[in-house]
């Protein structure tokens, strides 16, 4: 299943009782019984719980804290105890939207690289199992902040050398992937791609309280994605171009650019007939008629 080596981690097998927590000591019936979930641990330090249905499993936050979780029907409890039991605290009880005999994964992580792990539970699926959604719990020196630091996050991938979360979900033929920064501790949405057409993407750069800064159609896409910038284009020599308000051919004509111009590409419309464009030299932006940019090789919309 795993392409790195891991280390399948001792599992107690818990009992469903009345107390809160779920661990009450109390003799096993058939009915209270559950499996024991399997745990990885993998070489990154980061920790693996895997619950089928009617599955309990328990793992370590630290020296004297540890996490418990049972998945039973559609429902999924988290428990922060100590190591004897004497303070049990309740994280969340979540409903799953997932199919009967699939597996649910928890993923204990550094997320926000502080140095404390935090909590990635799965909580949905969609497009079939493609996309696999998480909610985050970040992690303090007691157990977990009560309140979500993030919600649904899609197939999540965690790049401790760039500092940041990566995300990819589709969405029929297309793939959207967004990008996670962390400031103050908190992981925000800074970027988003999606697919414009044969080798471009449309991107969207967002600020911290998560307002547009800026967007841009894009026919490359270095590593560093501050280092991403705008398609360019060079007009045909021998007749203006009228750009429009809107992107519709009943649309007022609003400026025109020379012949000769250069622009770059900020937008598609939905139909893709028109792009909003940027004067590199006016910053004069409008509405143009794709059929009139002339395309890079390889690069259609």
């Amino acid at each position: 299943m795993f392409a790195y080596p891991v280390r399948i981690a001792a599992v107690l097998v818990i009992v469903l009782g009345t107390g809160q927590a779920g661990l009450a000591a109390e003799p096993a019936t058939a009915d209270n019984v559950i499996r024991q979930a399997s745990i990885l641990e993998l070489p990154s330090g980061e920790t693996r719980m895997h619950l089928e249905q009617d599955s309990a499993g328990v793992m370590a936050l630290g020296e004297d804290l540890s996490l418990s979780m049972e998945r039973k029907g559609d429902r999924v409890v988290a428990f922060v105890q100590s190591r004897n039991a004497d303070h049990v605290d309740q994280l969340f009880d979540l409903k799953v939207v997932t199919l009967p005999h699939r597996t649910i994964e928890a993923r204990l992580t550094d997320v926000n690289f502080d140095g404390i792990r935090d909590l990635l539970i799965e909580t949905q699926i969609g497009y079939g199992g493609v996309n696999v959604f998480f909610d985050l719990y970040l992690g303090t020196n007691t157990g977990f902040e009560s309140q979500t630091a993030g919600r649904d996050l899609s197939n999540p991938e965690i790049d401790p050398d760039q500092e940041q979360i990566t995300t990819m979900q589709r969405s029929g033929p297309v793939w959207r992937r967004s990008v996670y920064l962390i400031a103050n501790g908190r992981p925000y949405h800074y970027m988003s791609t999606t697919a414009a057409g044969d080798g471009m993407e449309y991107v969207q750069f967002l600020t911290h309280d998560g307002k547009l800064d800026q967007e841009m159609i894009t026919d490359a896409l270095p590593e560093d994605p501050k280092d991403w910038e705008p398609l360019r284009i060079d007009l045909p020599e021998g007749a203006p171009f009228p750009l429009r308000g809107e992107p519709a051919d009943d649309s007022t004509t609003s400026d025109a650019l020379p012949d000769g111009s250069t622009i770059v590409v900020r937008r598609l419309s939905e139909d893709r007939k028109y792009a909003l464009v940027e004067h590199t030299k006016s910053h004069v932006t409008g509405w143009l008629k794709t059929e009139w940019l002339p395309m890079p090789d390889g690069v259609r919309f």
